[in-house]
């Protein structure tokens, strides 16, 4: 006999932390009208009414105007819901959850659904809905404005198709194959309100960066002096640096357009998702440099045997060397083939080293991704690794995997 009201006043003291409330006579209907009352909450459909009734009024001070019906048929039922701002309905209060939302806001539009279903409903909205029939079906609008994004470097320029959408907290551009570049609502910083800019490779898109040329070509073109106009308002131009992480996807879509002069290079499967992960940039950054004859991406001269052996200690015989640099992509594992003509060192009979005075890369090659215990292009030596961080070797303990035995330095004496 609970009307709406009742139902949301007593839902919020349920959800608060006191430990008791009070109501006096005048919370209740006066004894005349009892008789009226049963048969007003007897009637068919009742009861269901005010509770969807009183659950539309819970949940709209949080979530804005919402439609709340139920549905029936002989074989069925259903709590059908529809939202003016679907992204209200999930909960946002933990950094885990606001970036979740955030995913499934501006990442591949193909995934939407999907992250959606997978976000946790709010709390507080659910409660209003404990009692109406399941499932629950959720529906609501988002909004995908379509328009155009211009990166200006004088003198040159590049426009890349978007969708404007955005949810509570945030507002963006988003590409189809999983970039976005987001600006969030005013946030409190340091003692002052800003807006935080960022730009989004989505950690999920199996996106191949060759079939979108114009992102690549929007990306090559972000450089620190560029600027962003943006064809949906008359705001001021925005510089590139103002967006956090649009440094290291332009960098990488760079070394992959550079890398794409390699032999074996329309094999390599290089996606959306390997801009987002910092092991493949690693890998795109190398095989980039790799690609310029004047670069010099390898040791020329490596000395393989135990540290108490000297180069003065060894032997020398003219031949060939190739050295593998293992690198990683999300779906893949590239071996660079380095060769070059030198000396190859010898101690007590056995090939410890090498001197070359230059290498040439011979083609990459695309294998079963095999993972690594670090984030770097690496040479495989046996019981040590080498591993290259950011144009610097460093030694490394071993770093094996299944097809570790075929990748290792050859020599082959002239």
């Amino acid at each position: 006999m609970m009307d709406a009201a009742f139902i949301v006043e007593l839902s919020h003291f349920l959800a608060s932390a006191k430990k008791s409330k009070h109501f006096t006579p005048k919370d209740t209907r006066p004894v005349a009208e009892i008789r009226d009352a049963i048969g007003e909450v007897s009637a068919p459909g009742y009861l269901e009414q005010v509770r969807a009734d009183a659950a539309r009024k819970i949940a709209e001070p949080i979530t804005g105007p919402v439609q709340i019906q139920i549905h029936r048929d002989a074989d069925s039922q259903a709590t059908l819901i529809t939202s003016l701002d679907l992204y209200a309905w999930f909960e946002q209060g933990t950094p885990a959850e606001q970036e979740a939302l955030y995913l499934a806001t501006f990442g591949e539009p193909a995934r939407r659904d999907q992250r959606m279903r997978e976000l946790a409903l709010s709390g507080k909205v659910m409660g209003g809905l404990a009692h109406l029939p399941q499932p629950y079906v959720l529906a609501g609008f988002v909004m995908d404005h379509p328009t155009r994004v211009r990166v200006q470097t004088t003198p040159v320029s590049a426009e890349l198709p978007v969708l404007r959408t955005a949810n509570e907290h945030h507002f963006g551009y988003v590409y189809p194959a999983g970039f976005a570049l987001t600006v969030s609502a005013r946030v409190k910083q340091d003692g002052q309100y800003v807006h935080l800019m960022r730009a989004l490779a989505d950690p999920a898109s199996d996106a191949l960066l060759g079939d979108h040329p114009v992102l690549l070509d929007f990306l090559t073109t972000c450089h620190p002096e560029s600027v962003f106009c943006f064809d949906d308002h008359d705001g001021p131009t925005l510089d590139v640096t103002h967006f956090e992480s649009l440094g290291d996807l332009a960098q990488c879509a760079a070394a992959y357009r550079d890398a794409q002069s390699l032999d074996g290079w329309d094999a390599v499967p290089v996606m959306v998702k390997d801009m987002a992960s910092p092991e493949s940039r690693n890998s795109l950054m190398f095989l980039g440099s790799a690609a310029d004859p004047q670069t010099q991406p390898i040791p020329r001269g490596l000395l393989l045997a135990a540290s108490e052996v000297e180069e003065e200690d060894c032997d020398t015989a003219p031949g060939t060397i190739n050295v593998p640099v293992v690198c990683n992509l999300a779906h893949s594992s590239l071996v660079a083939w380095f060769s070059g003509h030198g000396s190859v060192l010898f101690h007590d009979g056995d090939p410890c080293g090498f001197k070359v005075p230059a290498f040439r890369l011979d083609t990459v090659e695309v294998l079963p991704r095999v993972p690594s215990r670090s984030l770097f292009p690496r040479v495989l030596l046996g019981s040590r690794t080498l591993i290259c961080d950011e144009g610097r070797w460093q030694e490394s303990d071993a770093d094996t995997g299944q097809w570790a035995d075929d990748i290792r330095l050859r020599f082959q004496l002239d």
